[in-house]
């Protein structure tokens, strides 16, 4: 069961939006959507608790979606006291109305239905209709019954219309979340519109919003890198991961510390980025590849063969 999913997706074209701080404005819903596609999952939950209750519109990929939901999946299992705390009162509610409503006793419906047909069927067997000329001589005429009585042996089962009664067909009725869930196919990669957000969500939201210790929207922002292949011989790639854009500086040291070059200088972008290092005039040993953009600092050890 996804607890957050976009039932109906927008069709509009986003590139024709107009864009904005926080996403792109759509003329025809009148709404900003809000783009959550380079944002993280922390990211995207602050901004959700924000908007709880608001008619939100976001766009977002589909692996997000699906991460948001595992996410949450985890932190149940996790944290099974916290999950507890959001069903209390519904189930108090619920279960405690239907208890109470268990009280009186009740004559069965369908003993009341068989008293009904069985007076239905003594008429209908009692009744009978026979036209006689009244000028002939009824000694000369045999008169033949024809019952219209139907003979109900015991043991068998018997169903009785009752007036005004509808008779619908069975249906079976599934989960709202998932008969509306996010009608994407699987190659398509980004999705934008209303999400449906389960109350479970909201709660969710809420409880781990308060409650720093359990959960950690805002982790503190690191650079990922690593280096492949790893040993290396002539070349090698650099492949960093940003969580912001910025600034930033990529640099090949000695272990001693001594700078041999700079690999990149300039802005770098959000996500992954790789970089080729020419390894061609080092000789053989290990070297520090440095990378920093703001107070993001990260340092990758390999070794050349």
């Amino acid at each position: 069961m996804k607890n957050i999913s976009i039932p109906e997706p927008c069709s509009e074209n986003w590139n024709e939006m107009t864009p904005t701080e926080k996403g792109a404005f759509c003329q025809k819903c009148a709404l900003e959507v809000i783009d959550f596609t380079n944002k993280s999952a922390d990211e995207i939950r602050s901004i959700l608790v924000q908007n709880i209750g608001n008619h939100a519109c976001m766009r977002i990929k589909n692996t997000q979606i699906e991460e948001l939901n595992d996410d949450f999946a985890s932190w149940k299992i996790k944290n099974p006291q916290s999950f507890q705390r959001a069903w209390v009162f519904t189930l108090i509610v619920v279960f405690g109305m239907t208890l109470f409503s268990c009280e009186e006793e009740e004559e069965p419906i369908i003993e009341s239905y068989q008293k009904v047909g069985q007076t239905i069927l003594e008429e209908e067997a009692s009744e009978e209709i026979t036209t006689i000329d009244s000028t002939a001589n009824t000694n000369d005429i045999a008169v033949e019954k024809k019952s219209t009585q139907t003979t109900i042996q015991e043991g068998d089962s018997v169903e009785y219309a009752v007036v005004g009664e509808t008779i619908l067909e069975e249906c079976v009725v599934k989960d709202e979340m998932v008969v509306t869930g996010v009608m994407v196919a699987r190659d398509v990669e980004h999705t934008a519109g209303v999400p449906m957000i389960s109350r479970e969500y909201d709660n969710y939201l809420i409880d781990v919003a308060n409650d720093s210790d359990t959960y950690s929207f805002q982790e503190k922002k690191v650079i990922t890198g690593l280096v492949y292949p790893n040993p290396a011989v002539n070349q090698t790639t650099l492949k960093v991961e940003l969580p912001k854009r910025g600034k930033g500086q990529i640099g090949l040291f000695a272990l001693n510390g001594q700078k041999i070059s700079t690999i990149y200088e300039g802005r770098m972008k959000k996500g992954e980025s790789e970089y080729s290092i020419d390894l061609s005039g080092l000789e053989t040993g290990f070297y520090l590849i440095n990378v920093i953009s703001g107070d993001m600092k990260e340092t990758i050890k390999f070794s050349k063969i």
